[in-house]
């Protein structure tokens, strides 16, 4: 496997170093059109003809390094098995979701929800409504209450701090 690694990377640093060749030819980089002489043409289709040489054995070297190595069967086989989960993947999640529908769970869980929201709406304008009622009935009551209410908090409100004081005293003692 190393020689096969090897020469992967000896395939890529020949590709840059022939991008590197083909970039440093000042007629093939520029846009416009030129008109070659004989010479430079002689010279393209020959630089061509070796590369194309060229290119043809480091093909064949790849080729037969990959079959050598066997990385094409294992290849191969690692996309069948990927093809077959995500065949039978698809398969399940179909059924699953046809079962679903057919049993009526999607549209009876649509319709639940509606039903709690539905429900949660009255009680809450129910609540409004006996609160409303009970504050027009007894004013003084309501008073009472929220005052009792605020008397409350203020006695936790002391409680804890004074807790809260005790702990700290305790623990810096």
């Amino acid at each position: 496997m190393n020689k096969f690694v090897a020469d992967i990377i000896n395939k890529i640093h020949l590709y840059y170093i022939m991008k590197e060749y083909n970039s440093s030819i000042p007629y093939w980089n520029d846009d416009s059109v030129h008109q070659l002489n004989a010479k430079q043409t002689a010279e393209s289709i020959q630089n061509i003809s070796k590369n194309i040489r060229n290119y043809s054995l480091q093909i064949r070297e790849t080729m037969k390094t990959l079959r050598e190595s066997g990385a094409i069967p294992e290849f191969a086989l690692a996309i069948r098995e990927g093809s077959f989960a995500v065949r039978d993947t698809v398969k399940d999640l179909n059924e699953t979701t046809q079962e679903l529908k057919q049993n009526g769970i999607i549209s009876d869980t649509a319709s639940a929800v509606e039903n709690t929201l539905k429900t949660a709406e009255e009680s809450l304008e129910a609540v409004k409504d006996i609160s409303t009622d009970a504050s027009q009935a007894s004013p003084t009551t309501s008073k009472a209450v929220r005052e009792g209410f605020e008397s409350l908090r203020k006695e936790t409100n002391q409680a804890t701090g004074k807790v809260v004081e005790g702990i700290k005293n305790k623990v810096g003692a």
